[in-house]
Formats: structure tokens, sequence, C-alpha cells
């Protein structure tokens, strides 16, 4: 009997886990929407900044634990880094909003990276992945300004 208890457990705590991670992503592609449009928005010469700072961020990234950069913490209330980047990225300031944008893609460039195995992160990561090219976080630093197709 309490092997079948234990066994319920495990498929209970993988339930819910998955339910989770789930949720996670479907909040982080709805947020990705908003993203894109926000980055495809602003005006071309910002392109090339906005590319720069998320390269920056994700170099910093790497360098840091994902979990807690970009985080505030204000009294006792703690706001993720992610949350942070996605309220910037609605600011009405564009370099404030190109910082917020920078920030959340970085995060959730590198937390899909790492999750990959899900297919729902694969393809968040895939969307990503589309929209850092269009921006040309990723064209090559040759001297050229990534129009070459």
């Amino acid at each position: 009997m309490q092997r079948q208890k234990s066994g319920e457990a495990h498929y209970l705590r993988r339930f819910v886990s998955r339910v989770t991670n789930m949720s996670r992503t479907a909040r982080l592609r709805r947020q990705f929407g908003e993203i894109e449009q926000h980055s495809l928005e602003l005006p071309r010469s910002y392109r090339t900044q906005l590319a720069e700072l998320i390269q920056r961020e994700c170099a910093s990234v790497e360098q840091a634990d994902v979990a807690t950069y970009g985080a505030q913490t204000e009294g006792e209330v703690t706001t993720s880094g992610l949350d942070v980047g996605f309220d910037r990225s609605r600011s009405e300031n564009v370099q404030v909003r190109m910082r917020g944008i920078a920030l959340w893609l970085a995060l959730v460039y590198h937390e899909t990276q790492r999750d990959r195995a899900a297919a729902d992160s694969d393809e968040l990561h895939r969307l990503l992945l589309r929209l850092m090219r269009e921006l040309k976080v990723f064209a090559s630093s040759d001297g050229t300004d990534g129009n070459q197709a």
C-alpha cells in the first residue's frame, strides 16, 4: 500500500509540474506577442541599438543567476526580472522600453535554451530566435550592418 501511495505522489508531482510549466509557457507566449509588437514598432534607427542591448543582456544573464537577474526589491516585495522587463517594455520612454525588451528577451532566451526538451519551450525559443534575427541580434560583426541578404 505504501508503494502505491508513493507512486501516486510521484505521478501527482509530475502532473502539477507539467501543468505549471505549461501555464508559464502560455504566459510567456502571450507576453512574447506584446514584446514582439513593441520591438517591431520601434523606428528602424533604434533597432541596431536594441540588438546591441539584447546581446549585452544575454551575455550578462549567462554570467549571472538567471532566477534573480534583473529582479528589483522594494520594501519586502521582490519583482522578477521578467516582470520588470515586461513592465518596462510598455514604457513611453523609448530608452526604458528598449532596455525592458532586451531584459525580457535575454531572460526568456536563456530559460527556453535550458528547457528546450519541452516542446512548448522549444517553440517559444524558435520564436525568440526569429525575432532576434529580424532585429539582427545575431548579425555578424564584420563591419556590415546586417542588411545584406
